[in-house]
């Protein structure tokens, strides 16, 4: 198909979504492409019409963001650290939409913070990292000190989950240490540390400061492949980051439509093309360095859908999550049906 048809396609379904906002929902259950690049979908969908301010999370849910910024200086990037930073910057209105993990974006709707799900970008991408390529199942962390971001963290979480699932009691058959995920990975780097869970880019970073000082480290475990495993979870995804829109802060239906849509359509160019989204990310987001961000996207699972059409199993990860963790972490409850942005 020509260049030009593609366009027009494209704009054709646009049109679909913008005429549909935030208010109706299809029976797609799947993203549809209908670009083969972020230039053909900034066309579609006039993104140098878009003057937005856009929360940006350091992680893979972000990495089509900056290439979307760097086709329309209109879309602007606000960085945020931290679960108060990101209230902050929601209740103040600072921003129209904002990456986040998943777990904040249920955590702020359950305050009363006037925000919804969009899309959920992330499926996945929590590993186990070590110097010791041996281990090959969580029965092998027996007996070790293993690593986490913050006790009660997300990660936190699904690691004891998973743990007490597999008949491992972690409070007593191994040792859970807590740091900072660049303070964990910086250790792994020099053979200081043996065992963390670290997500992307913080893994494939690790890796690449490890190989400079002659350290070999290995994703030994994938933790979506051991969530896998439990009963009933054979399927499920594992819903990590996602975009938010928020209330009240001057964006139209339209204007949510129309960005979920080119998101969908830079993520399959992200996705494909590794090397060039590397250095754009950096510019964008100097904290997350172009090597390592090339090099996660093969571990990312970066793989936006609509949220409205993965309902089902943001649920279904949250009921699975709270058979061990107390569901306050999450503000105490799964989110209503009213989280769901209904934006396609």
């Amino acid at each position: 198909m020509k260049k030009g048809a593609i366009i027009l396609l494209a704009a054709a379904l646009i049109l679909v979504f913008f005429l549909g906002g935030c208010t109706q929902k299809t029976d797609r259950q799947s993203p549809v492409t209908a670009t083969p690049s972020p230039q053909a979908a900034g066309a579609a969908v006039n993104l140098e019409d878009l003057r937005l301010a856009v929360g940006s999370a350091p992680g893979p849910v972000t990495y089509p963001l900056a290439q979307m910024a760097e086709l329309n200086n209109n879309i602007v990037l606000k960085p945020w650290q931290g679960a108060e930073q990101l209230t902050a910057m929601i209740s103040a209105k600072e921003v129209q939409l904002c990456s986040t993990p998943l777990h904040n974006a249920v955590l702020s709707y359950n305050k009363g913070l006037d925000t919804q799900l969009l899309m959920v970008t992330v499926w996945g991408m929590l590993y186990v990292m070590s110097t010791e390529s041996e281990v090959v199942s969580l029965q092998d962390l027996t007996g070790k000190e293993v690593v986490l971001s913050g006790k009660g963290s997300i990660h936190d979480l699904i690691f004891r989950h998973l743990l007490i699932n597999n008949g491992i009691n972690p409070d007593h058959d191994l040792t859970l240490s807590y740091l900072d995920m660049s303070e964990a990975s910086s250790r792994l780097a020099t053979g200081k540390l043996k065992y963390a869970v670290l997500n992307e880019p913080q893994s494939s970073i690790a890796i690449l400061n490890a190989q400079k000082g002659g350290v070999q480290l290995h994703r030994v475990l994938d933790l979506t492949q051991e969530w896998n495993k439990l009963p009933g979870q054979e399927k499920a995804g594992m819903p990590m980051a996602g975009i938010i829109v928020i209330g009240s802060s001057g964006i139209t239906s339209e204007e949510a439509a129309g960005f979920a849509r080119a998101y969908i359509d830079t993520a399959q160019w992200v996705n494909n093309n590794p090397a060039e989204i590397g250095p754009i990310v950096e510019k964008h987001v100097p904290a997350m360095k172009a090597a390592a961000v090339s090099q996660s996207l093969k571990y990312a699972r970066l793989k936006p859908q609509y949220a409205a059409d993965c309902q089902e199993e943001v649920e279904a990860f949250f009921k699975e999550l709270s058979r061990t963790a107390d569901m306050r972490a999450f503000g105490g409850k799964i989110p209503d049906a009213k989280f769901y942005c209904q934006s396609n």
